[in-house]
């Protein structure tokens, strides 16, 4: 009897288990379409998600609903905008309620990483207004309510999972950022009134207005405990604990619901006074560095949110934020920073947003003795910015390195500012600056700027900067880096347009200076060390090649918001090995390209002007376009300044004279910017001035055609040679001149792989007759009637080091019809003769 019992109850928990198992199979169609129903006809919104599970083992005895990625996307305006978006929609209900003819009912609710973006149009509507306007589809929804597959809420806990909140304002241009959030609220969400728990941290809070961050990466944190009487739908704090960061602050009042209106009466204040917690207002990305600090002083916090909210009326809002007599004082450090004050307070009476105010009165701060003051005002945020501020103090750096950790970067010297502006933002739009107050000055004196960053000290010894409505003027300003100096005056304009509004700077400027060291400042830049992707390793010789090229990188960027001329004197520069003296002319720099005009200067004993423009790649692989004009630059001089001719024309190295040239080309450079051959075209025309060769590895190959003697110190008449410039290719055309005191026509190409394709055509006079030569005249009778031979010379090869052949092949026809006349001549002779004898 025990052993039937036992079996019967077997099959009785095997068929159970059968049940719980075929249950979600049998009703999972019927409960997807109540669920698409019941969502889709209750909202002005096309929602979608790829699958819905339902479970009776995981949470039993309830039941598990789930969604996954779930999306919200709006209608209309908002077609483009997803207003919702989940992975995972979990909902439980009990057993009992999923078997109920008279509707189900949801009693919690989990949500895995939502992510909501809340926006509102410039036309004025609201992404999230999905309710149907329509009141037979109101009437509708009540039908469905009644129907007995749809769901009612009777919940009693919700839960929020790495959530993201984004509130865009795209009238007003701001942006609310609410980055991993999770919340869990527990407490009966039904009936007539109840007790809800409300638990919430966000990671990562941040505002934007206008493009500019005003809070980034604050933490929030909160548990409140929440009276709310749903039929009046009163909402009131009852207990209540925030920490913004790690600022306590405690929020208290209440919210009424009445209809599609809220009505608010809340408080909020600082739990504690002292300056140390305003400080844990810092966000934690910032903590480590408030490390070992002792504080002194006060500093509350405290606000209320009072009245109307509904359509465009906002209610009355008050925020004020009052430091006083605050001091704080790393421990390792010498030096304090103390008497902190400031009153800031927001304030905006009941009624639209535009109507806020910004104060900042009395803020300041000291080192030693030096202070610093800020007053500022802001009105009509929303419509058009007034603005009304100040900012009067010396810093001296010297003295705030000594109470504050720069990290790497160190400073020195004083800045001594005094500026005052007022004005509305609309006058900046319309470049209406005369409508702007704006007035002040800023004294540097002795200030450097020293950072890993850069390869040498930015030095500034004295300078002025008067500050207008109009623009900044540079009365005085002398900069130093490494070896150079600076020296600039003149104005720059446009400012306020391009702090505000990302407009164009203008400036111009007069530059001089003494000596500037190019090749210093190409290198200023410390190259970013490179971050290898993934984790595919690299190899050791590798990692070098890839070192070498990264902090060979020389080319930059112009900025493209910037109109900028300079009109220089520069007394000497240094450019490679090359010395430059005497530098005048313009540079500008314009829409992201820099242009040389005439710009003139003394180097390698010759004159050089130069004209042209340069304009960098995202590759970075610049574009030039460049002219020069180079008159008698000295070719010793030349070989032994110029990086790389002594590889590319080591005959340069045994030559004296002088060399002009003008050419017109424009292509690419290298990231190092060094030419990319391939890609120049141009055309141009040199000449030479006395020029002397000695002992040239090239010309001793032609002691074959000509004496020896003249080979050793080879003079070659001045001549003027046209070229052009293909794809990287010059092709020389042909020119005349003297070689040895030789005529001799010159014609010829260089690849863009430095190949070298030349040839040279002599005509030989008798006396300076080569070996090859006299060894073909040797055999002939009456060779002494040839005084002029013509003879070719080929080079071809890499430029540092051709291949030289002789091409004598003109010279024996030469020679050949020359004795074939000498013969013929003879023979006329000796017949006149023989006629003569025999009359």
């Amino acid at each position: 009897m025990k052993k039937k019992i036992v079996i019967i109850f077997i099959i009785v928990i095997a068929v159970f288990i059968m049940i719980l198992a075929a249950v979600p199979l049998l009703f999972k169609q019927k409960l997807l379409e109540a669920t698409k129903s019941t969502i889709n006809k209750n909202i002005n919104a096309k929602v979608e998600f790829a699958d819905f599970n339902l479970s009776l083992f995981n949470g039993f005895p309830k039941v598990s609903l789930g969604l996954k990625d779930v999306t919200v996307v709006g209608k209309d305006e908002f077609q483009q905008d997803t207003l919702f978006s989940i992975s995972l929609l979990q909902t439980k209900m009990s057993l009992k309620s999923l078997f109920s003819k008279s509707g189900r009912s949801i009693e919690e609710v989990i949500l895995e990483q939502p992510r909501l973006h809340l926006i509102s149009g410039k036309s004025g509507n609201v992404n999230w207004d999905l309710a149907i306007p329509d009141s037979s589809e109101v009437q509708q929804v009540a039908d469905i309510d009644d129907d007995e597959s749809s769901f009612q809420l009777k919940l009693e806990k919700i839960e929020i999972k790495n959530a993201t909140v984004v509130y865009e304002d795209r009238v007003s241009d701001m942006l609310l950022d609410f980055n991993n959030v999770n919340i869990d609220v527990a407490g009966d969400m039904y009936g007539s009134a109840t007790e809800l728990m409300v638990k919430g941290v966000v990671d990562a809070f941040s505002v934007k207005y206008g493009g500019v961050t005003y809070i980034a990466n604050t933490r929030l944190e909160t548990k409140t405990l929440l009276n709310v009487d749903y039929e009046k739908m009163n909402i009131s704090v009852k207990e209540n604990e925030l920490l913004i960061n790690r600022l306590p602050l405690e929020v208290t009042g209440s919210i009424q619901i009445p209809s599609d209106s809220m009505f608010f009466d809340m408080s909020l204040q600082t739990k504690s006074s002292d300056f140390e917690n305003f400080l844990a207002l810092v966000p934690p990305n910032y903590e480590e560095q408030l490390k070992n600090i002792k504080t002194t002083g006060s500093a509350t916090v405290s606000g209320t949110v009072k009245g109307l909210f509904f359509d465009e009326i906002y209610p009355a809002f008050f925020l004020n934020v009052d430091v006083a007599n605050g001091n704080f004082h790393y421990t390792d450090l010498p030096e304090e920073i103390k008497n902190i004050k400031a009153d800031i307070s927001v304030n905006k009476p009941e009624g639209v947003l535009d109507l806020t105010e910004v104060t900042i009165t009395n803020a300041h701060a000291e080192v030693r003795n030096s202070s610093v003051d800020l007053t500022l005002k802001l009105e009509h945020l929303v419509s058009d910015v007034r603005f009304d501020g100040a900012l009067v103090g010396k810093i001296n750096f010297n003295h705030l390195k000594d109470a504050l950790p720069l990290d790497s970067v160190n400073l020195s010297g004083i800045v001594d500012a005094n500026l005052f502006v007022k004005g509305r933002y609309s006058a900046i739009e319309k470049e209406q600056y005369d409508k702007i107050q704006s007035d002040g000055v800023v004294l540097l004196d002795n200030f450097i700027y020293d950072s890993p960053k850069f390869t040498q000290k930015i030095m500034v010894p004295n300078g002025r900067l008067d500050f207008s409505s109009k623009s900044v003027d540079l009365s005085t300003f002398s900069m130093k880096v490494g070896q150079s100096d600076f020296n600039l005056s003149g104005k720059v304009s446009n400012y306020l347009n391009y702090i505000f509004k990302d407009g164009t700077l203008d400036g111009t400027m007069q530059l001089t200076s003494s000596l500037v060291n190019v090749n210093e400042l190409l290198r200023l830049q410390v190259p970013e060390e490179r971050k290898d992707e993934g984790t595919e390793k690299v190899s050791d010789e590798a990692k070098v090649k890839s070192s070498v090229a990264d902090t060979s990188v020389l080319a930059f960027n112009v900025p493209e918001n910037i109109d900028f001329t300079f009109r220089s004197n520069i007394k000497q520069a240094i450019f490679d090995r090359i010395p430059i003296s005497d530098i005048t002319g313009t540079i500008t720099a314009k829409e992201g390209k820099l242009e040389l005009k005439g710009l003139d200067m003394n180097m390698l004993d010759g004159t050089l002007k130069l004209t042209g423009s340069y304009a960098n790649t995202a590759q970075n692989q610049p574009l030039f376009d460049v002219g020069l004009d180079v008159k008698k630059f000295d070719i010793p001089q030349a070989y032994q300044r110029i990086s790389g001719l002594q590889k590319m024309l080591p005959v340069a190295g045994q030559s004296d004279g002088k060399l002009s040239t003008k050419i017109n080309m424009k292509g690419q450079l290298t990231p190092q910017l060094q030419l990319k051959t391939t890609t120049i075209d141009g055309t141009g025309v040199f000449n030479t001035e006395n020029l002397h060769i000695d002992n040239s590895p090239v010309f001793n190959q032609l002691k074959g055609i000509l004496k020896a003697e003249k080979l050793q110190s080879v003079t070659i008449d001045d001549f003027k040679a046209n070229f052009t410039v293909e794809n990287g290719n010059l092709l020389l055309k042909p020119f005349s001149t003297k070689v040895a005191g030789q005529e001799t026509k010159v014609s010829g190409s260089l690849n863009a792989r430095n190949l070298l394709d030349m040839r040279l055509d002599f005509n030989i006079q008798r006396e300076a007759f080569g070996s090859d030569i006299q060894s073909i005249l040797s055999a002939i009778p009456g060779n002494k009637t040839i005084t002029l031979v013509p003879a070719g010379v080929i080079i071809k090869g890499p430029v540092g080091k051709p291949e030289v052949k002789m091409d004598l092949s003109e010279t024996r026809k030469t020679i050949t019809k020359a004795t074939k006349e000498g013969l013929q001549k003879s023979l006329n002779k000796l017949g006149e003769g023989l006629k003569e004898l025999f009359k």
